[in-house]
């Protein structure tokens, strides 16, 4: 390992040089890693035994830090203009997102499917932005391969990993302040989680621990919070809060949050879908009789969220895949849920639109 991260540092000198001469233009970043990088494996750091041997290195003991990102994350080299992150994922996944930075990722280990979207703003209140979010187009990223990643809202995407697990490698930039927060984007809106600061994750694990036991005052909190909090924290509580709110004592809740206005009705809509989303590929994650494409299956429904978009990713997996496959291994994936399960997957493969393509 010692030989392949020697090899590294003199790669990361290349790019230094080079982003020089480009007055560290994070525009031009990627296009120099592209380059630089043509012919390095990175196979090795495949393996977590591997990663934990680089913790050998002192340079890189001090490095390590506290992230939620990934089911385990390791950053490797930071110069304070660039770095090399390390994700490793066991099953955990992330909402779609924009990016504050620019790279190459590396897909290390696994393969997965990758959605760009494309997010058609039409108003905004406070720190939401209300849309449309549609599927722009999608690819599977094999293990072995790499691909650019553009800074800034251009290129918001969804990552669903099919491999278990599944490692990639970034060499990114630091953030890049003109290109603001990154942005998470559900159905009918975007925003950015800088609401989720202490005080909202108290708020949040005091909510959960009251529904269980205490209906009523649950309600009374969770009222008062929704009147006197900004758009963003209404939202990103609901959407916390899905899966407690979308049992049956609790729906009337969402009910009236939704009746207040236009407004209100679609940051329920894009909870209730997002808890669709979320379900098909918590399930695709969980289960471990599933094979790959029946994985897949659940993760181009997860992705879709509506017919017009779930048709897009098959176009894009068709080099691989075609629409029967898919389609086979969608049902092979719901006969292998619960009854409970099932029936949830079914409504939500109504809600969104999905019901007649069985």
């Amino acid at each position: 390992m010692h030989k392949l991260y020697n090899e590294i540092e003199n790669i990361m000198s290349r790019i230094e040089k080079n982003w020089q001469k480009n007055d560290y233009s994070t525009d031009h970043f990627s296009s120099i890693v592209w380059e630089e990088t043509a012919n390095l494996d990175l196979s090795p750091l495949g393996n977590i035994s591997n990663q934990l041997k680089l913790m050998d290195v002192p340079g890189i003991r001090i490095q390590q830090q506290r992230s939620t990102f990934s089911d385990l994350y390791m950053q490797i080299f930071h110069n304070g203009r660039f770095m090399i992150e390390i994700l490793n994922w066991w099953g955990g996944h992330v909402n779609v997102h924009d990016h504050d930075f620019a790279a190459v990722q590396f897909q290390v280990k696994g393969d997965a499917l990758n959605v760009v979207y494309d997010f058609a703003q039409k108003e905004s209140a406070g720190a939401l932005r209300f849309g449309e979010l549609s599927v722009r187009e999608a690819e599977l990223w094999k293990e072995g391969g790499r691909s650019i990643v553009n800074p800034g809202d251009v290129d918001p995407h969804g990552v669903f990993h099919i491999g278990s697990p599944t490692t990639s490698l970034l060499i990114r930039t630091v953030q890049t302040p003109r290109y603001g927060a990154q942005s998470n984007y559900f159905p009918d809106l975007a925003g950015h989680y800088y609401v989720s600061n202490d005080i909202q994750r108290k708020k949040l694990t005091a909510l959960s621990l009251l529904s269980s036991q205490y209906p009523a005052e649950f309600r009374e909190h969770l009222n008062s919070f929704l009147s006197t909090q900004s758009s963003s924290e209404n939202f990103f509580m609901l959407l916390k809060l899905a899966p407690i709110l979308l049992q049956e004592k609790y729906t009337n809740i969402l009910e009236n949050f939704s009746s207040k206005g236009l407004k209100e009705e679609k940051i329920i809509n894009s909870v209730i879908v997002n808890s669709g989303i979320d379900f098909f590929k918590t399930r695709a994650n969980e289960k471990s009789d599933l094979t790959d494409v029946e994985k897949l299956a659940a993760f181009v429904v997860a992705s879709s969220h509506s017919l017009p978009n779930f048709e897009k990713v098959l176009a894009g997996l068709s080099e691989h895949y075609s629409k029967n496959d898919i389609l086979v291994s969608l049902n092979r994936f719901l006969n292998k849920l619960s009854e409970e399960e099932r029936a949830s997957a079914n409504g939500y493969l109504k809600i969104f639109g999905l019901q007649e393509i069985l």
